[in-house]
């Protein structure tokens, strides 16, 4: 068995932490390029969203390269991600693959049912160790990545704050003992913060959104490295941490924050709508009140669930007075379309700032 999975940003460290821990044979699929996309847009249907056509070039790039499990997350709502596995399943057999495709449902118990099954000799020390490794790993990579859109935004020479981001991330995916996870992270944060800074005070930017698009670099252009750039710090308010903790573990202060969240919402949407569109129109509010300079909201063209919210945000941006800027991505997204877009609404901020 050779198992593969499909990439969400800083995902593939953490799942590939937790599978050959439990002794699998792991395949990450290569890193996301245009041939990923094209190949996954040749074989979707053509009004899918993004995140299935993207992680569909994700499998047949891996399957080509010898894995024949595929693990990947099943769904419940209105959003369309709980029917991705099915649709993706068929299209590859019917291009003649063969593979065993693992759907591991959005509650705890089910993951370690799908676990278990996957390493059925695998006791239940070996399978809590896996999974504390790896969570440890997504705590800390998460930590750091907040770290480092806070340093970015100020840093002297460009690309310095990444640098150090990357070494972290080289660190800790070969690490093996989650004991050694704080030291790595703590070492890691003291080096971020010691990057040069110009002295500038930073934009701050909420970023909102569909999580997909939201943490895959490949496929959101590299949106907050690029704001960064611009002189903004970007405030992510999604993460593998918090989508984990709050809707996996339940962990009872991520849901009191979930729920703040909600509650913020409630005056403009009353109830969940899929996906992440509840989140993206309380959080919205919920920076607006703390004073943010903006909010980027950023999901699949044809996200039922953000296009909702996206509708919405026009009368929060009003009522709040924070300016709200829109990007849907598809496989026909151009760079040059979003730098522009990007630019101009950066110059919005400040001019906004200087009134």
């Amino acid at each position: 068995m050779i198992v593969t999975f499909p990439h969400m940003g800083p995902l593939y460290v953490t799942m590939k932490s937790l599978l050959s821990t439990l002794g699998l044979t792991v395949m990450a699929p290569p890193p996301i390029s245009k041939k990923t996309v094209e190949t996954g847009a040749r074989y979707a249907p053509e009004t899918a969203c993004l995140p299935l056509k993207v992680t569909l070039g994700n499998y047949i790039e891996a399957l080509e390269s010898g894995a024949d499990t595929i693990v990947t997350c099943g769904g419940v709502g209105p959003c369309r991600l709980g029917y991705y596995a099915q649709v993706q399943q068929e299209i590859l057999k019917e291009l003649g693959y063969k593979f065993t495709m693992v759907v591991i449902e959005p509650n705890v118990f089910d993951v370690f049912k799908t676990i278990r099954q996957l390493a059925p000799g695998a006791g239940v020390p070996s399978v809590y160790r896996a999974f504390t490794l790896a969570g440890a790993k997504m705590s800390a990579l998460d930590t750091l990545g907040d770290v480092l859109r806070q340093v970015r935004a100020t840093e002297q020479f460009p690309g310095t704050a990444d640098a150090v981001y990357q070494e972290a991330v080289a660190e800790i995916e070969v690490a093996s003992d989650p004991r050694v996870m704080p030291e790595i992270g703590d070492f890691y944060r003291e080096k971020l913060l010691q990057v040069e800074q110009n002295g500038k005070v930073p934009l701050q930017i909420g970023l909102v959104g569909e999580i997909y698009v939201m943490l895959e670099t490949f496929v959101n252009q590299d949106l907050e490295q690029r704001l960064g750039q611009l002189g903004a710090h970007v405030h992510r308010t999604m993460s593998l941490t918090d989508y984990v903790r709050t809707h996996l573990l339940r962990s009872k202060p991520y849901l009191i924050k979930y729920n703040e969240i909600a509650k913020a919402a409630a005056p403009y949407l009353g109830h969940g709508v899929g996906g992440h569109g509840l989140r993206s129109v309380g959080a919205t509010v919920d920076m607006a009140n703390q004073g943010f300079d903006g909010i980027m909201h950023v999901f699949p063209f044809t996200c039922m669930p953000e296009v909702i919210a996206k509708n919405i945000l026009h009368q929060t941006s009003n009522d709040h007075g924070i300016p709200v800027l829109s990007l849907a991505f598809d496989e026909q997204s151009g760079e040059a379309g979003v730098v522009t877009r990007l630019e101009a609404f950066i110059d919005l901020l400040n001019y906004r700032r200087k009134l």
